[in-house]
């Protein structure tokens, strides 16, 4: 799920309704060794919106699952994710914004256990 957290246009007002970047495909790939798996899975989204936004993209896992790789791409600019710790991730990802540069932070829902 990919929610439209904000529209980037000078205010950050959510929409009245929440609104979702529409999923256009999905492909999962798996490998099993004994007891482990490997899991990719490639979610394609499009974003229609007119103007740049900030989106929460929200993933279930498992409690004894790992994410050790995350990889966005938009259009031709693949960005792959970079392990920090918490507090400096969000300072960073914050004062991109501010610039009004792109970025994506990778966090763990404390409520929920997802990603």
């Amino acid at each position: 799920m990919l929610r439209i957290k904000s529209i980037l246009i000078g205010a950050n007002d959510l929409p009245e309704q929440p609104k979702y970047v529409p999923l256009k495909s999905v492909r999962v790939e798996g490998k099993i060794d004994l007891f482990a798996a490997d899991v990719t899975i490639k979610q394609v989204f499009r974003n229609d919106e007119t103007n740049p936004i900030e989106a929460v993209y929200c993933f279930p896992i498992e409690e004894q699952a790992a994410v050790y790789k995350f990889i966005a791409q938009i259009d031709d600019r693949q960005i792959e994710a970079d392990l920090k710790e918490k507090k400096e991730a969000q300072k960073e990802y914050n004062e991109a914004l501010q610039q009004g540069h792109g970025a994506y932070l990778l966090e763990q829902d404390e409520k929920s256990q997802d990603n």
